[in-house]
């Protein structure tokens, strides 16, 4: 009744009615988006009049991709608690699209994530290029390479990410695009898992430089740029719901993921040389 009655107030209909159920129209989901932008300005309102605006007793709800999730976001949701120990984290695991729609919907605050066109309803906190890179064992024989085309990849054995995964869609586009043939021994919706497998195995795997940053000499691993213009089209974003307004635990883990992302990318322009 009550939806009956803000579709007579406002005009028009926010549900289409089947003999299925029911389903949002345009219209349904632009109110859908203004409420929940309310409520979640409502919750902050809440938290500022009780006086529980300050760090120690807040909390941050995230997305990630699997790659940040395997070591990058960790390390640094614990370095920021080791500055602020009172904010608590929730964080869902789950693909590029997934993680933006969760902020754009207002289910978590933040998502860090990949992205290879604009995406509505979304505030880009910070971005910057994300360019995908051959994962190789120090031992296998491109390891040495400065640099290297995936065309000359196609005569290893090669593990890939499902096609939901960003890399996965860049990967299949330029095979396409360049008629190659890969050779792929394993395909897997877990980078953890294919991390693993090649432990086992001399194969080559694709990845940002980010999410592999903190164990890279410790598995005794290598990456290799690519040099296909179409592996380079991918941003790295932190993403928050347009036009929201962020708590401070949320702003301040902001700042401190922006500037601990753009240090480590002044860090490796700094390491290489010259010319």
């Amino acid at each position: 009744r009550q939806i009956a009655r803000l579709e007579d107030e406002l005009g028009v209909a926010l549900f289409e009615r089947n003999a299925r159920g029911m389903r949002l129209t345009e219209a349904g989901a632009v109110v859908r988006e203004y409420a929940t932008r309310a409520f979640l300005d409502a919750d902050l309102m809440r938290a500022e009049l009780r006086g529980l605006m300050s760090l120690a007793n807040s909390s941050v709800r995230m997305a990630c991709t699997d790659g940040f999730a395997h070591d990058y976001l960790p390390y640094a949701i614990a370095a920021f608690q080791a500055i602020h120990p009172g904010v608590r984290f929730m964080l869902d695991v789950c693909a590029p699209a997934e993680a933006t729609r969760q902020v754009r919907v207002g289910e978590v605050d933040l998502a860090l994530s990949f992205a290879i066109a604009a995406q509505e309803g979304i505030q880009v906190e910070y971005s910057e290029v994300a360019p995908i890179y051959a994962l190789v064992a120090k031992t296998h024989p491109v390891a040495l390479r400065h640099s290297i085309m995936l065309a000359e990849l196609m005569a290893y054995p090669l593990i890939l990410l499902t096609s939901a995964n960003t890399i996965r869609q860049l990967f299949d586009l330029v095979c396409g695009l360049q008629g190659l043939r890969p050779h792929i021994v394993m395909t897997s919706s877990s980078l953890t898992a294919l991390n693993a497998y090649q432990r086992y195995g001399d194969v080559v795997g694709f990845c940002g430089s980010l999410s592999v940053r903190n164990r890279l000499s410790k598995a005794k691993q290598v990456l290799v740029p690519l040099d296909d213009p179409e592996m380079q089209q991918r941003l790295m974003q932190v993403q928050s719901m347009a036009g929201r307004r962020l708590s401070p635990a949320v702003r301040t883990f902001v700042d401190f993921l922006v500037h601990d992302i753009a240090g480590r990318r002044r860090k490796v322009r700094a390491r290489r040389p010259a010319g």
